[in-house]
């Protein structure tokens, strides 16, 4: 479902840093300028996530659930929550979900062909080289990071929006990891997503929305790793239009 977009910038197939020992979450993010993580040993705030299978316009999300209801934090093996250490000295500001260790939770990820950014369009840098086309029911690991932006989930006030990175990054059915990164701080070609509280309390806000900036046109960029002689290296496969709308709660 493809929409004309934003802004661009070029880059090859095989535009890769080597890399060692690290998560496929963290190979987006070299050198980050953002600043040291905040420091400290409090404990994650737990989110409950309802991942829609409709968007805001009723069209089919790319990333969809699993058809088994809400994801608690702490139940089926299912990890969600706000970090207690972000960066630029954040608390609380970022938002992260895994379903590695569940037996029977997992996300349905999408990779259509109407989707893949094609040659001509602002937003093409590669080919479009999925692991798979259509959609399967994957462990997942997703990650709202809004500290590196300078900006803060649970300090957000009733009403207001803010734009956030997405890390989508999943496990195939062979092992291997591939994501989806709307990053542009990292690939200029992608797009943020936008935040909104919906609630606030004393706390702070307890009641997101997590939706393309316009619906249906973020942009991210599907990577996988490759191992070499020289250590591991991420691979740009190319661009895709995305549809999603993640409701969060706290708890």
């Amino acid at each position: 479902m493809r929409l004309s977009g934003f802004a661009s910038a070029g880059f090859s197939r095989r535009s890769a840093f080597a890399l060692t020992g690290l998560s496929l979450a963290f190979l987006v993010f070299p050198g980050r300028s953002a600043g040291l993580p905040a420091k400290g040993n409090l404990n994650p705030i737990p989110i409950t996530a309802y991942i829609s299978d409709t968007d805001s316009q009723n069209l089919p999300c790319d990333t969809a659930s699993d058809g088994l209801g809400a994801y608690h934090d702490g139940v089926d093996g299912v990890t969600s929550g706000l970090a207690p250490s972000g960066y630029n000295g954040l608390q609380y500001g970022d938002w992260k979900f895994n379903t590695n260790s569940s037996p029977t939770r997992t996300v349905a990820v999408s990779l259509d062909t109407d989707d893949a950014v094609q040659p001509g369009d602002a937003h093409y840098t590669a080919p479009a080289n999925p692991p798979f086309w259509g959609t399967q029911n994957l462990s997942t690991h997703l990650q709202l990071q809004c500290t590196p932006l300078s900006h803060d989930l649970l300090t957000m006030t009733a009403g207001s929006s803010t734009t956030c990175d997405l890390l989508n990054d999943f496990i195939t059915t062979d092992g291997a990891g591939h994501g989806l990164q709307s990053a542009p701080e990292n690939f200029a070609e992608t797009t943020n997503v936008q935040v909104t509280c919906n609630t606030a309390d004393s706390g702070g806000c307890n009641d997101w929305f997590v939706d393309p900036i316009v619906p249906g046109a973020d942009v991210g960029r599907l990577v996988h790793r490759e191992s070499t002689r020289h250590g591991t290296i991420q691979i740009d496969d190319g661009d895709f239009y995305l549809r999603f709308h993640i409701h969060l709660t706290r708890p």
